[in-house]
């Protein structure tokens, strides 16, 4: 399962990140990006340097999009984003913490 929280500001991503770490959740198992940002490949291989790129199933080979894009709720939002792969036996305590940081938003995908 994975758990998507929207914040304003850069500071309470850093608390959110911070907190996950201390709860035992390895920063390889969050994705953190800006929803403002905008695509600027021009190429697959561009695409592929960068950590926000992912390739789903339905998409041909120049189909490219950031990793926001592909999550419903979050397009044309403003503000940053902390996903996070989670157990659901731990999703409560997940959910609650990224309230607690001052998500806006809370997505479970």
């Amino acid at each position: 399962m994975r758990l998507i929280a929207r914040l304003p500001l850069k500071d309470q991503v850093g608390f959110l990140v911070d907190t996950l770490r201390n709860m035992g959740f390895d920063r390889k198992d969050m994705i953190i990006g800006d929803l403002g940002e905008e695509q600027k490949w021009r190429t697959p291989e561009e695409a592929a340097e960068e950590i926000s790129f992912i390739k789903t199933e339905r998409e041909g080979l120049w189909e490219i999009e950031t990793f926001a894009q592909g999550i419903k709720g979050l397009k044309d939002r403003e503000g940053l984003f902390v996903a996070v792969k989670t157990p659901k036996n731990e999703a409560d305590r997940v959910r609650n913490v990224m309230e607690q940081s001052g998500a806006v938003e809370i997505i479970q995908d």
